[in-house]
């Protein structure tokens, strides 16, 4: 299959499923007392999904169009091989989730995630410096947007 193929299918399913998204999302109760309800993060979540897929629909167009080149050769042409720090990834990745899921509750969202995000990282090959950093960031910004912005409880 060819790569502006698979953008056009990837592109139509982003839509497809942000729609659904849009039409559901109309069934939530409306906001009460507040500016906005329970609808409002699935709506936007989804807006910017049809954005992406517009997107990749352009993208996909454009590739469409232009001719092949013998130069550069098709990604999706070249055979999919599993190496070892792909597959050790995927572990590391599905054992610090379930890890996560189980200790978030007793330890607190910010610690949890400081080190869960600091691991991933680490074993990504990201510096440590770098992992210190951007941990703390991203649990930052998590903190603020969804306990003091959105007012979510996090445990």
């Amino acid at each position: 299959m060819n790569s502006w193929k698979l953008d056009i299918v990837t592109g139509i399913g982003s839509i497809a499923f942000a729609s659904f998204v849009l039409l559901y999302s109309l069934r939530f109760p409306p906001p009460r007392g507040t500016d906005f309800g329970p609808g409002l993060f699935p709506r936007v979540i989804a807006t910017i999904l049809v954005i992406l897929g517009v997107l990749v629909l352009i993208q996909a167009w454009k590739l469409r169009t232009q001719p092949p080149t013998e130069c550069e050769p098709d990604p999706l042409d070249e055979e999919v091989t599993a190496s070892f720090h792909g597959l050790r990834n995927v572990g590391v990745t599905i054992i610090a989730l379930s890890v996560y899921i189980a200790v978030v509750k007793p330890l607190g969202f910010i610690p949890t995630t400081l080190i869960m995000l600091f691991v991933l990282m680490k074993t990504y090959g990201v510096s440590v410096l770098r992992s210190i950093l951007f941990s703390c960031l991203i649990t930052g910004f998590v903190y603020v947007l969804f306990a003091m912005l959105l007012r979510v409880v996090l445990p």
